[in-house]
Parts: structure tokens; C-alpha cells; sequence
């Protein structure tokens, strides 16, 4: 049952995400659709909740294959156009891009190591115990999300979160899962999938290779690739959303407008305080709309990636009849022993630095040192060698959603209100700030594949491979 459970699920993700475009490779459309199906599971859940049906095996067939038949009916015409638009691989000698080739290979070497891990290794993370694997199974035998352990104030951490992740947990338990944790190897895949796609179209295919070796190989988000935690997922939604929507200003693709909107929404339906990331993500289009005055594109962006959002705090509100206010202190203002200590964690997590238990170098490997140094390369090149005024506008809206959105994430911890989060705040910059940066890493590693003399040295790289 439970492989009749993902593959209802991606087919479900697919017909979606062909009523925004049919020009997929056959691993963008795998990497989009489990992305894309596991979250519309997750907002069935919600409104079988609402409405009073029980979450069971049988009710989430007949839903999926409710919305599969729908999205289907209504995509019909266009999807005869499918055989002539959908980019099948090509096998011919001349085509094949050894380079690529070498590290893909790696990668699904890898990938294979830590998915066997992941598969085999029951949950014994703190956070899963206490929050995620305990919610997905409690909601997968009662059949509601409001379950019985709220009543007892159990439900822990996470029973403020959006239901997403969880509700994944629950989706693989209502359909017979032993260990749950399939779906994390699933949002890893369409982690590696998605980022390497967007970078080749944004670049090429070597760089793409490359860029998504070293993301895979970012050592403390490869090894949350064996664990049942929320943050590598949420990366994945953050990789697809901002990618996307920096691709479709740069080149005003339809196609990447509603991946980047409908992802960005997501991001908020997987955890609270990755709203952050949808604010950048509102900032660089609204600036992009004023620049370029497109009405109907800013509205629409904007009313899906926050709908899910309201959906979210009405349903705690009214149904949960709690919210997650009440766990800042804005009354802070300036404290120099806590600015430091904020400082002292992120210098180290972002340039390989120690502070406290954290060594940065053993966390993020070169991802961040990667992205910093490039960054200053590309400025002094602009300025000296190309149009200074370039210097500003090369990849703005990649620099200006990384930094944006790093800026908001930091306030978040340094205004926590550690009694009513019950941790004292260097713990939570050692656990949950720690974890949660790897949202930053795909946007910081696109930005030093994609920008200006990166570009060049790319491009050089393809000329030299196929003697061009």
C-alpha cells in the first residue's frame, strides 16, 4: 500500500504541475511533483479535518484520484500537445556531457549510501520523537489533525507548525509505513532534482553538476538526509520557490512565475518561521513590479504565496484555538552581550569559523565560503573590467533575497523570548538557527554559479569540454 500511496501522490503532483507548463524534463517533472503532490496531500488532510472525514488509506485514494481525474479533465486539450513539448533525454555519444556524467554518478552513489541509512534507521532525533514522527503516527491512527494530544497540552513543538511535514509522516503511515522516513529520502531527491535543474537553466549543465555536488555534499545537510527532521524539506520548498522566481525575472518565463508563487507558498505551509523567505521572495518581485509595472503578475504572486498563510493561522485560531504569539520580546531593543553572541555563531557559521560548539567548516563545508568569495570576486570584476554600473544590478534579486531574508531569520532569534521558548538563546543559535541556515545554502551556491564572471568562467569551461 504504501508504494500505491507515492505514486498516487507524484501523479497527483504531476497533473498539477502540467496545468503550469508541459516543457519538463523527465527530472524536473519527478523532482516538482513530490513537492507539489506531498503538500495538496497535506491540504486534503486539513479539509478532511474541517469537514469531519476520518484520514484513512481509503479516503485519501478516492481524494487523490478526485483531483488527479480533475486536473486531467481540465488540462486535456493542452496535454495533446505533450508528446511535441515534454523534453525526453537524448542518448546520442555526441550529446553526452561526461563531465556531468562523473558527478551525477557520484551523486547517485550517494544518494543511494545515505537513503539506505535513512530507510533502515528508525527516528531518534529529539524533535521527531517529540514532535514529527510522534504527530504523523498519533494522526494517522486517530484520523484528524486536531488530535487527542492536544487536549494534554503533547503535541510538542511542532503542533504550531503547518501541517506539512507532519502530515507527510501521516501519509506514509496511513498507507502502512513501519518507519516513516521514505519521505524524507523523497524530499531529498526533489531537493537535488530541483536545484540541479534551476541552475542549468539559469547556467549550464556542467555548472549544474558541479553547484549540486557541493550542495549535496554540505555535511550537516547531508546528514539531516537520514533524519526526520523538518529543515532539509524546508529547503527543498525554499530552493524550488526562490530559484524560480529568480529565473522568471531574469527571463519573464510563465513557466517559472507559478513554480516560483506556488512553492513560495509552500514554504510558509511547512514551518512558521520561514515567512521570512516569502517576504523576500514578495520584496524582489515588488521591486521588479515597479520597475516594469506588472499589475496582475504582482497581485497574483502575491495572493498565492501568502494564502496559505492565513488558511493556517485562521485554522489555529478557530480549530487549534491557539497561536504562536507570545514567544518574542521586541522590548530587547540593542543588547550588546546578546548581539554578540548572535554575531559570534553566525561569523562562524557563515565563514567555517568556531564559536561555542559550532565550527562552522564542519557544518556548511565550503557552501558559504564559496558564495562569499565569489561574491567579492564578482564585484571587483564588474567594477574593474565591465560597466560599473552593473556592479549593483548583477544578480540583485539573488543578493537581495539572501541577505533580506537572512537579516529577518537572524531578528527572529535575537527578539526570542527564551522563557517562553524554554531555552536559553545560545542553545537555540547551536540547534535550531543552526538548522535552519541550510535554507540559504541553495540560494547562496546559485548565486556563485550564476553571477557574472562565474558565468564566464562557466561558459569558458563549456568551450574547453567540447572544443568549441
Amino acid at each position: 500500500m504504501l508504494i500505491v500511496g507515492i505514486l498516487l501522490c507524484y501523479l497527483l503532483g504531476a497533473a498539477l504541475m502540467l496545468l503550469i507548463s508541459r516543457r519538463y524534463n523527465i527530472s524536473e517533472l519527478v523532482g516538482y511533483s513530490f513537492l507539489m503532490g506531498i503538500a495538496v496531500e497535506s491540504v486534503i488532510m486539513l479539509f478532511f479535518d474541517v469537514v469531519g472525514v476520518k484520514i484513512t488509506s481509503g479516503s485519501m485514494i478516492a481524494a487523490n484520484m478526485v483531483l488527479t481525474a480533475a486536473a486531467l479533465g481540465i488540462n486535456f486539450k493542452n496535454l495533446k500537445e505533450l508528446p511535441t513539448q515534454f523534453q525526453l533525454p537524448k542518448f546520442e555519444l555526441k550529446h553526452i556531457n561526461f563531465v556531468s556524467l562523473f558527478f551525477i554518478a557520484i551523486m547517485a552513489w550517494l544518494f543511494y549510501a545515505v537513503s539506505v541509512k535513512c530507510l533502515f534507521w528508525p527516528a531518534t532525533d529529539h524533535d521527531a520523537l517529540g514532535s514529527f514522527d510522534k504527530l504523523g503516527r498519533v494522526i494517522a491512527l486517530e484520523g484528524k489533525l486536531k488530535i487527542s494530544l492536544y487536549q494534554w497540552d503533547l503535541q510538542g513543538a511542532a503542533g504550531v507548525y503547518p501541517p506539512l511535514f507532519h502530515a507527510a509522516f501521516a501519509y506514509a503511515y496511513v498507507f502502512g509505513a513501519t518507519i516513516a522516513k521514505i519521505i524524507t529520502t523523497l524530499f531529498f531527491l526533489s531537493l537535488l532534482l530541483v536545484f540541479y535543474n534551476l541552475v542549468k537553466e539559469a547556467a549550464n549543465e556542467t555548472a549544474a553538476a558541479v553547484t549540486t555536488f557541493i550542495l549535496m555534499l554540505t555535511p550537516e545537510m547531508f546528514a539531516h538526509a537520514a533524519l526526520a527532521l523538518g529543515n532539509m524539506p524546508t529547503t527543498a520548498y525554499v530552493c524550488a520557490g526562490a530559484l524560480a522566481t529568480f529565473i522568471w525575472i531574469d527571463k519573464k518565463d510563465q513557466k517559472y512565475f507559478w513554480i516560483g508563487a506556488t512553492m513560495m507558498a509552500w514554504v510558509i505551509w511547512i514551518r512558521s518561521d520561514t515567512v521570512v523567505f516569502t517576504a523576500a521572495a514578495l520584496l524582489i518581485v515588488g521591486i521588479d513590479f515597479l520597475k516594469n509595472k506588472y499589475w496582475k503578475k504582482a497581485i497574483s504572486y502575491g495572493a498565492v504565496a501568502v494564502l496559505p498563510f492565513i488558511i493556517w493561522f485562521l485554522y489555529m485560531k478557530l480549530k487549534l484555538q491557539t497561536t504562536t504569539s507570545g514567544r518574542f520580546d521586541f522590548g530587547v531593543g540593542y543588547n550588546a552581550e546578546r548581539f554578540d553572541l548572535v554575531w559570534g555563531y553566525i561569523s562562524a557559521m557563515l565563514f567555517a569559523g568556531q564559536h561555542g560548539r559550532i565550527d562552522g567548516g564542519q557544518l556548511y563545508g565550503i557552501s558559504f565560503v564559496v558564495f562569499f568569495v565569489l561574491l567579492a570576486v564578482n564585484l571587483v570584476w564588474l567594477y574593474k573590467k565591465e560597466n560599473r554600473s552593473t556592479v549593483l544590478t548583477d544578480r540583485w534579486q539573488v543578493l537581495l533575497f539572501f541577505f533580506a531574508s537572512f537579516i529577518a531569520y537572524t531578528l527572529l532569534f535575537y527578539f526570542i523570548d527564551e522563557k517562553a521558548q524554554q531555552s536559553p538563546l545560545y542553545s537555540l543559535m547551536e540547534s535550531s538557527f543552526k538548522r535552519g541556515i541550510f535554507c540559504f545554502v541553495p540560494v547562496a551556491l546559485f548565486y556563485a554559479t550564476t553571477n557574472f564572471t562565474a558565468a564566464k568562467f562557466w561558459r569558458a569551461v563549456e568551450r574547453f569540454r567540447t572544443g568549441a
